[in-house]
């Protein structure tokens, strides 16, 4: 693998490579039209404890964000269901089952049977580009030197 595109909380960057941020977003609350959250504009961490959620397995890049902020919240909550497609995730927040986190990238434009909520003080999702530190490829080097230079030196 000459680059990778890593997805991790803002509190675990990566270690042993070299890396450049592509992206920073906060994670917002994924939920079906019919939830009783539906109608909020923002929500809290505490607002959610109570729900269930579906979420990617446990120790997932995808779900260590969320896990570290309820965490860190000192709230626990419940993952009944795990999932490794943002495709099943959705579908299962859909039918009303559960709500989600997840970055707003990933939730289909014009979706109207879903509602995204702004969470305050909810997870942050750092999108890295990574590399080998030590001898990077001439593949990633060639494809390193046709990015712009980084926004946020």
């Amino acid at each position: 693998m000459d680059v990778a595109v890593l997805g991790l909380p803002d509190s675990s960057p990566p270690t042993g490579v070299s890396t450049r941020v592509l992206a920073r977003e906060r994670l917002v609350a994924v939920v079906s039209t019919g939830h009783p959250l539906a109608g909020r504009r923002r929500l809290r961490l505490d607002d959610l404890a109570d729900d269930v959620f579906v979420d990617f397995p446990e120790g997932a890049p995808g779900r260590m964000q969320s896990d570290l902020a309820f965490q860190a919240a000192g709230l626990r909550r419940d993952v009944a269901f795990e999932a490794m497609s943002t495709d099943l995730i959705l579908d299962l927040v859909r039918q009303g089952l559960v709500m989600a986190m997840l970055s707003p990238a990933v939730i289909p434009s014009g979706a109207a049977d879903l509602r995204t909520i702004p969470v305050t003080a909810g997870p942050t999702r750092v999108e890295y580009l990574a590399w080998s530190s030590f001898n990077p490829s001439p593949a990633a080097q060639a494809f390193l030197d046709t990015l712009q230079p980084p926004t946020d030196t």
